[in-house]
């Protein structure tokens, strides 16, 4: 029987960056305790393979600013928290690390499984992160992104973009296509 998130012993993140539970899976510390993340749908992944590949592209002449996937934010040490968005835009130098220490675009897919904790949980931590500019809801079950920006203190949604829409990106530094991020992706 599964235990209840109140019944696990907390984590603190260097702990968690050193724990191991013997199988392949891959987790992110929420408040303290792991949680499992679920491997990817297809057209999740295109979408981030997608997405990959017009962030790098539009970085190209911007270095050290690059895209990464899989790499981790810490984004609360007090109510200890290490999320794995789907992927992230740095302009630190790079460096032998276990997490993005100025990430300034977090982009996270929405999953059925993962949409609740993304909207409601890791927006608003990810834009207490000082050197975030940008985050980025992007659907995996239909062409819908929905950008929040930060403009001066502040923290913008925008309407979603939907269809064939496009966006501007300040971090990026040109406009962004849906056409682009759901190509092949079935969607």
């Amino acid at each position: 029987m599964a235990k209840r998130r109140d019944e696990i012993r907390r984590m603190t993140i260097e702990e968690f960056l050193l724990w191991d539970d013997g199988t392949d899976t891959r987790y992110e510390l929420d408040r303290g305790v792991p949680v499992a993340m679920n491997p990817p749908l297809v057209p999740h992944a295109r979408i981030a393979t997608n997405l990959g590949t017009v962030l790098e592209r539009k970085l190209a002449d911007r270095r050290p600013c690059r895209v990464l996937t899989g790499a981790g934010v810490v984004v609360s040490r007090t109510d200890p928290s290490f999320y794995i968005p789907d992927l992230v835009v740095t302009c630190e130098e790079p460096r032998e690390a276990p997490y993005v220490e100025e990430p300034r675009l977090v982009v996270e897919i929405l999953s059925p499984s993962t949409e609740r904790l993304d909207k409601t949980v890791k927006v608003p931590a990810y834009g207490r992160l000082p050197t975030v500019r940008e985050i980025w809801l992007v659907s995996a079950a239909r062409r819908w992104v929905l950008v929040w920006r930060k403009v001066e203190d502040s923290w913008i949604a925008h309407l979603p973009y939907e269809g064939d829409a496009s966006f501007p990106s300040p971090v990026l530094g040109g406009e962004v296509r849906l056409d682009e991020l759901y190509d092949l992706s079935g969607l």
